[in-house]
């Protein structure tokens, strides 16, 4: 069986949907995304080209593909391998639960929140792709954890699967999956070796010097709907530390929300939306501006014509003009 995973390559709730893949398909191609709209134009080319003809499974996870490739799916005799699974409740709000090859869950039947490690885990497991384990019960959980952000309140446990997703961040992808592999083959308990603990304790001292000066460059504006929010250039990497530092301070300036600008990340930049004030729903604002997420992390595309202006502008008007721009398909 030849199975294509397409998957989004963010954070570690994508990139672990490949680690299961691996585990469970001896012929396996995947691609990674760092957002919906790259995903449809990619896909939309597989599409018409043929590329599709060759696979018996098509996965897409962690994303939903959206218009006009997802009804070109459903009109194509595509639509018989293939499954998309995904928890994004911009995603659901978008209408794109709508065949019966997607499955997009913001919730469990429990309440708590869903991720797409765990809805693929619990496809492969329920179809005979992939046996159960307590090991592989274990890594899903720790990833749907540290994708709710339930981390923060599950004691040990939460920083455990948050240090999970430092390592992401201190290594490549590829790095990444030979780690988590060979952890998850070669014990019965997750645990990270003596060099993954490096890694992460160096991760985190770095995060400590760089979020402090982060913090001195954040510009604090005010949005439309009368909302303070802060915004500041910065890697990718960051985004989440970024927002954890902030609400530990004891002076936040007064901002509900941080927009972590990154200009290198996807096609032409991309804004990461993360609340500072609990509670705080970032959905809606990102949403507002044509992008997406959960109600406390949520991302909008910069467009090519936004990159250009942006660099005739000076770092404060740059920064206001790219959180006031909106993306358009």
């Amino acid at each position: 069986m030849r199975v294509l995973l397409l998957s989004h390559e963010n954070d570690i709730d994508g990139v672990n949907c490949v680690v299961l893949a691996k585990l469970a398909f001896e012929e396996l191609d995947y691609k990674l995304f760092p957002s919906v709209s790259v995903l449809e134009k990619n896909f939309r080319q597989m599409l018409q080209d043929g590329t599709l003809e060759s696979y018996d499974k098509i996965f897409i996870t962690d994303l939903a593909l959206e218009n006009p490739s997802l009804d070109m799916l459903a009109e194509s005799p595509h639509r018989k391998k293939a499954s998309i699974l995904d928890h994004h409740i911009s995603s659901i709000k978008s209408g794109l639960n709508c065949y019966d090859f997607t499955k997009i869950e913001e919730k469990r039947l429990d309440g708590k929140g869903q991720c797409g490690t765990a809805l693929f885990y619990d496809h492969l497991t329920k179809n005979g792709f992939l046996p159960q384990s307590p090991i592989l019960d274990e890594f899903v959980e720790l990833t749907r954890l540290e994708d709710t952000w339930e981390w923060k309140s599950a004691g040990t446990i939460g920083s455990f699967a948050h240090d999970i997703a430092i390592l992401f961040s201190s290594m490549s992808i590829e790095d990444y999956l030979d780690h988590m592999l060979a952890s998850i083959t070669t014990h019965e308990k997750f645990v990270f070796t003596a060099e993954e603990q490096s890694l992460i304790s160096a991760k985190k001292k770095e995060f400590e010097d760089k979020l402090r000066e982060l913090w001195d460059e954040t510009e604090i504006l005010e949005d439309e709907f009368g909302n303070t929010y802060g915004a500041v250039m910065a890697d990718y990497e960051y985004r989440n530390e970024l927002a954890e530092y902030i609400r530990k301070l004891d002076d936040q300036k007064g901002i509900s929300y941080i927009i972590i600008i990154d200009m290198e990340k996807g096609e032409f930049g991309q804004k990461s939306y993360r609340s500072i004030v609990e509670g705080f729903d970032v959905n809606s604002i990102a949403s507002s501006h044509g992008g997406g997420g959960h109600k406390e992390a949520a991302g909008v595309n910069i467009m090519e014509e936004q990159k250009r202006m942006s660099l005739t502008l000076q770092r404060r008007d740059k920064i206001n003009y790219l959180c006031s721009c909106h993306f358009t398909k």
